[in-house]
């Protein structure tokens, strides 16, 4: 469009010149479908049907009554938005156009009252993937219908294309996230509890914010990351120089191997709450190291042998409750592995370049571990003729998730969707933080935009900052906030042991509720559900609501155990009866979430 003149006049001419349809909207040609409905072809291929675009789009939209939400990638002229929107009035849709000038010529043709009229409507013009990705987890990226017709996109390919990659990251992340919460909420909560006073007995990591750069040094220091992936032996050999020069943070993984040249990591990262975690640092000690954890690793974690422990901000809703009474501990984030942590901690004290050792996210050289690591310890103690050390590595790079990405040098390199998912992490966020300079020691692994590769020497060759690194842990660690915390810690026990009676007193009362509805006749129920919608209203005001809720089940797992449910409940078919029962499932983990935690609280308190 040339200015606001032109698109007033496109929009008040009662009939729309040829010529000036050319001069604006070249790229559609309008036809008439055979029932009379205009549509539009664009570089010899129809947009809508050629016979009915109404019953096309109504068909289309109409399969969508199981979701929750809609996603247009594009959408021509606008019947099945329109459709969609007359279908499901309530529900939210997102419309997609990476060229405004679409939109308009779309504007033009099609009457968009009934999607301008509609409340949960958003128009994404113009837009970067990542924020149309943002739009859509507000209406959970799962739950989402996505649309896109190959003629409807055509004009912009490469947009959608790379939108639609991103869609499905964050697909195969929340169903990952969906399938973790199944299998582990119940330890993370067991975890939190047995791991309480680590509250009161631990500083938090922020004491290290930002003090990579105390007033005594001219610039920040160089942090190292080092992860376990196969290049990391190469760097082994230099390891002790590279920690005159820098400030080196390990992940759990990598410290096994550190062990093995005599260097213990300035800090060791460790946030997973499953075992297999602590196995990685079994056996081991690191007096010179800072360990930082989560509050919901395994417990024996804690009595780790190091220089001392602190805690990043939890991920997990118990140790947010306590942040609020004793402090915020310092939030590292959440990438889905260890390694993105390590490096938003070397954000988090100030580094401004970050160099990474052995995150390879791929398997060069089709190593999948680096030598010595506890993986390797472990098939080779497991291994036995019938099943030899090598069969558990050839099933990691044979998986059914295993793909092929680019190194830097631009050869293909083995990897599989969960390593591309932490790359495409480490891309976003590396892009948000261009004042952060990410290098890589190995060309070998996956490439990741925004990770430039650089030789060992670049940090080797600098001189030694022995000096420089005392006066940032003198600068960090000079005050201690343990000692204050007692009071504080008591006082958050006993409000959360309050709150938890509280909320199984409510659910007590509402399972009654539940149960007395489901045999009342149907004039009574209505008051009997306003009832129990009050009490859903005085659980969510609860300040242990997200604590209770970690152990609710999933929507897969409810309705599987609603579907467990004798058939010969009565009227069971009806929906009225499926949400009374629904109902009485979430009442009664409730209530045994409660008794559980109230049970290792006691234990934790003999």
């Amino acid at each position: 469009m040339k200015d606001i003149s032109a698109l007033d006049a496109l929009f008040s001419a009662d009939e729309l010149p040829e010529t000036l349809w050319q001069e604006h909207f070249p790229f559609w040609k309008i036809m008439h479908a055979k029932n009379g409905s205009i549509t539009v072809m664009e570089n010899g291929a129809l947009l809508h049907s050629a016979y009915n675009p109404e019953q096309e789009a109504h068909r289309t939209a109409s399969r969508c009554s199981e979701k929750t939400s809609a996603v247009f990638y594009s959408f021509g002229l606008g019947y099945c938005p329109h459709a969609f929107a007359e279908i499901f009035p309530d529900k939210p849709l997102i419309l997609v156009e990476p060229d405004a000038a679409h939109f308009f010529a779309a504007l033009t043709l099609y009457d968009w009252t009934t999607l301008f009229l509609h409340a949960r409507i958003v128009l994404a013009l113009a837009c970067p993937p990542e924020t149309v990705v943002s739009l859509i987890g507000q209406n959970s990226v799962q739950q989402s219908a996505y649309i896109g017709i190959q003629a409807q996109m055509a004009h912009a390919a490469p947009y959608f294309s790379a939108l639609q990659t991103v869609v499905e990251r964050n697909r195969r992340a929340a169903a990952v996230n969906t399938a973790t919460l199944e299998r582990f909420a119940r330890r993370w909560q067991k975890n939190s509890i047995k791991n309480i006073h680590a509250f009161e007995t631990c500083s938090g990591v922020v004491m290290y914010h930002t003090k990579a750069a105390p007033p005594e040094i001219s610039a920040p220091l160089p942090a190292l990351v080092l992860a376990a992936g196969p290049s990391l032996q190469d760097v082994l050999p230099h390891l002790a120089a590279l920690k005159e020069r820098s400030v080196v943070i390990a992940v759990d993984t990598a410290l096994r191997a550190c062990s093995t040249v005599g260097v213990h990591p300035d800090f060791i990262v460790l946030t997973d709450p499953q075992y297999y975690a602590y196995q990685h640092i079994a056996g081991l000690s690191a007096p010179e190291s800072v360990l930082i954890a989560e509050s919901a690793v395994y417990p024996a974690v804690f009595r780790f042998p190091c220089k001392r422990i602190v805690l990043c901000s939890s991920l997990f809703p118990l140790g947010a409750y306590f942040e609020r009474f004793l402090g915020k501990n310092g939030d590292l984030g959440s990438g889905g592995s260890v390694a993105s942590a390590a490096w938003n901690f070397a954000r988090f004290i100030g580094a401004s370049e970050i160099f990474c050792a052995g995150l390879d996210l791929a398997f060069p050289r089709k190593q999948t571990h680096i030598r010595g690591s506890t993986f390797e310890q472990h098939t080779h103690a497991h291994s036995m003729r019938t099943a030899p050390a090598e069969t558990a590595g050839s099933a990691a790079l044979y998986s059914p998730l295993s793909e092929t990405g680019t190194d830097y040098h631009g050869n293909p390199v083995a990897t599989d969707r969960r390593m591309k998912l932490f790359a495409w992490w480490f891309e976003s966020h590396i892009a948000a933080c261009p004042e952060v300079k990410t290098y890589t020691f190995s060309a070998d692994g996956l490439a990741v935009p925004g990770i430039m590769p650089t030789a060992i020497e670049t940090l080797l060759t600098r001189p030694a900052m022995t000096k420089e690194k005392q006066q940032f842990f003198a600068a960090s660690e000079q005050q201690n906030d343990t000692a204050a915390k007692h009071e504080r810690f008591t006082a958050a026990r006993s409000a959360l042991i309050g709150e938890l009676r509280n909320i199984q007193r409510i659910a007590t009362r509402a399972l009654a509720l539940c149960t007395k509805a489901a045999r009342a006749p149907h004039t009574a129920q209505h008051s009997l559900f306003a009832e129990l919608n009050d009490i859903d209203r005085t659980i969510q005001a609860s300040d242990v609501k997200e604590i209770v809720s970690l152990v609710f089940p999933t929507e897969r797992q409810l309705e599987a155990r609603y579907n467990m449910l004798p058939d010969s409940a009565p009227a069971a078919d009806t929906p009225l009866h499926a949400a009374i029962q629904k109902s009485k499932i979430i009442y009664e983990i409730i209530i045994q979430a409660t008794d559980d935690y109230l049970s290792l609280l006691h234990e934790q308190q003999r």
